[in-house]
């Protein structure tokens, strides 16, 4: 997304000491030619033209997916004023959001239009202005997010087969965001929710997930998708309308009329955030509870993949939720069985170039062996936690790095994405196969023999060597 700033003068750019961050995301329209080879000579992108001549802003590209900054005289005897040029803005790319900056104690009069903000220039311009501008484009986001799916009767929110957290969260704060109700915008997954303190999270905040089959997406006017992409189904799907989401994007391709995928934020439910806030609506205890256990589930208490905005949206909810609700969630039971498997898997742990390895056999439950991996990672002088179980029909391998090596989606992706399921994040990632297919196509299920394929793999897979057949 480029921010188009649109001065007379190099005011703006003065007054950001330079072009911020990356200076390609950056075009400054000035009003005059030696403005913008001063500008050239700093290494800004600038054009110079009037700044209301509609091909000024042809020769920019402008499109809906800039953020135009915007500040001129109201009124000027020497040039175009304000409303003039805002009025050829709109009439190169009606969908651009703009950000009418001004110096005066109240904003200029200009015609409404439900994408131009206006912002007071002050001195906490530079703590301001930039948040401004990211609310402003929110602002515009979320009205076409809405008139996207405006006159739908019935919107189903799509999670992935097991929610966790962060899914059923950021599935709570599109409804709110929506302004919908249960029975208009239900929470929608193929699977069920299995692990104990997302069920504990369920049962404390009265969550609704209604278990749909391919076939039952049929009964719904339109469908969103948030914490998970179409491409992550194997289930085929109607056309998505809307994609929330911070994940890596799958490969393979998939369409959205609506799309906002953030990989480098560390939850979905972060995003949800800021749009509540940009579009000031009310954040209730329950949205706030779901939405901070979200992120603190995501990023292990903002140790994890966590940024700037997952720390400025954990510290927003902090105050709202309920504290007293998130201690419940957070203590589920551990079942006897499951400290028999870690026992066994830890005396037969094998450690490879700060690896450790460690395999439980057959585990009930499927969230017992990503909690594993990372207890394993706290072992000192390890880098990576490969924690791996046979739960059902299913093998599910856990991977865990301290974040500063190889990013583990990218690893576990090579080691094991000829299989079945396998990625994630630099921090976590995660691998689901079929027993099936482990066992016709790279041996048999036994422990000690499993011990050994998932060692090869992975460490060809850490080294960028081939895995041994």
């Amino acid at each position: 997304m480029r921010r188009v700033v649109v001065c007379p003068t190099d005011f703006l750019f003065r007054l950001f000491q330079g072009t911020p961050g990356n200076s390609d995301s950056w075009l400054f329209l000035v009003s005059d030619g030696k403005t913008r080879t001063g500008l050239a000579r700093q290494d800004a992108n600038a054009l110079a033209g009037e700044l209301d001549d509609p091909g000024l802003y042809r020769r920019a590209h402008l499109s809906s997916s800039d953020l135009v900054m915007l500040m001129a005289p109201e009124r000027s005897r020497h040039g175009p004023c304000l409303g003039s040029i805002l009025e050829t803005i709109l009439e190169v790319a009606p969908e651009v959001p703009v950000l009418v900056v001004h110096q005066g104690a109240r904003p200029p009069s200009l015609p409404h239009h439900p994408n131009v903000s206006t912002v007071m220039l002050g001195r906490t311009m530079r703590e301001v202005l930039r948040p401004e501008m990211d609310r402003a484009l929110l602002r515009v986001r979320i009205e076409q997010m809405r008139h996207l799916l405006a006159g739908k009767d019935r919107v189903g929110i799509m999670l992935q087969d097991d929610p966790d957290p962060d899914a059923m969260a950021s599935g709570l704060a599109l409804r709110a965001l929506l302004g919908r109700t249960r029975a208009t915008a239900p929470l929608l997954s193929f699977g069920r929710v299995t692990r104990p303190e997302n069920l504990a999270m369920v049962e404390a905040l009265e969550i609704e997930v209604d278990q749909v089959t391919p076939a039952g997406l049929r009964a719904y006017d339109a469908l969103a998708m948030v914490d998970v992409q179409p491409a992550f189904c194997e289930e085929a799907l109607p056309q998505i309308a809307v994609v929330i989401d911070h994940h890596p994007e799958a490969k393979g391709g998939w369409r959205a009329p609506f799309r906002d995928v953030r990989p480098t934020y560390g939850a979905t439910s972060t995003i949800m955030t800021e749009y509540l806030r940009a579009a000031d609506v009310k954040i209730t205890e329950r949205v706030a509870t779901a939405l901070f256990y979200g992120i603190k589930t995501d990023t292990l208490h903002l140790e994890r993949s966590g940024t700037r905005a997952d720390m400025q949206a954990f510290a927003h909810l902090y105050g709202l939720a309920n504290h007293n609700i998130l201690r419940r969630i957070e203590r589920p039971e551990l079942p006897l069985d499951a400290l028999d498997a870690l026992g066994d898997a830890l005396v037969h742990r094998t450690i490879i170039q700060n690896a450790l390895l460690a395999h439980l056999g057959s585990v009930s439950r499927p969230d017992l062996i990503p909690q594993f991996a990372d207890l394993c990672l706290q072992v000192k002088g390890i880098e990576w936690s490969v924690v791996s179980g046979i739960t059902g029909d299913e093998v599910h391998i856990s991977v865990r790095n301290v974040g500063y090596v190889r990013a583990a989606g990218d690893v576990v992706q090579t080691a094991f994405g000829d299989l079945g399921s396998a990625g994630g994040h630099r921090s976590a990632a995660k691998a689901v196969i079929p027993a099936a297919t482990w066992a016709a196509r790279v041996g048999p299920l036994e422990a000690a023999a499993m011990r050994r394929a998932i060692a090869s793999r992975f460490v060809h897979a850490l080294d960028g060597s081939p895995p041994a057949s």
